[in-house]
């Protein structure tokens, strides 16, 4: 595979990763089992990216969502299963900082997560003035280097 055929199912991977993420939390099975059968055409040999090819792209989510996991597992995305809401939250902060989760996906969960401002921590308030700063940006590239930065303060938080 090229480089740019490995960046593309990379940025694939990530995208079905964060279908999993994004409140509700209502996966496009169909696109997961496109993406296995496409990476099983370029000669990915994976054994869980092999079964996900294998389903229906109408498969049920109770069918289909072990076996995706399987495959993004394989492809090195742990996806774990969140057991309550702050685990969600830093669920969502990883899509975030580090499988790019477009911005319009992270904003209103990020606010509606956001814990009070005696509870929240240093990575919390640092979030929150820059979603403040970007609100102000008017120019395209301030708004994406807001960005850039919010992702950043998250990759440094969580560890890189």
């Amino acid at each position: 595979m090229t480089g740019s055929a490995t960046a593309d199912f990379d940025a694939r991977l990530h995208r079905v990763a964060i279908d999993f993420v994004v409140p509700p939390g209502c996966p496009q099975i169909d696109q997961a089992v496109m993406l296995a059968e496409d990476l099983v055409a370029s000669g990915f040999p994976g054994d869980a990216t092999v079964e996900v090819a294998a389903l229906r792209r109408d498969a049920a989510r109770s069918d289909a969502e072990p076996l995706v996991r399987s495959m993004l597992a394989e492809h090195g995305i742990d996806l774990p299963t969140p057991s309550d809401e702050d685990a969600e939250y830093r669920l969502l902060l990883r899509a975030f900082g580090f499988w790019d989760l477009p911005m319009g996906d992270f904003y209103s969960p990020f606010l509606q997560r956001l814990p009070t401002w005696d509870e929240q921590d240093d990575l919390d308030r640092a979030l929150i003035v820059l979603v403040d700063d970007l609100d102000h940006a008017t120019d395209p590239a301030k708004k994406r280097e807001v960005e850039r930065r919010m992702r950043a303060a998250v990759r440094d938080a969580l560890g890189r």
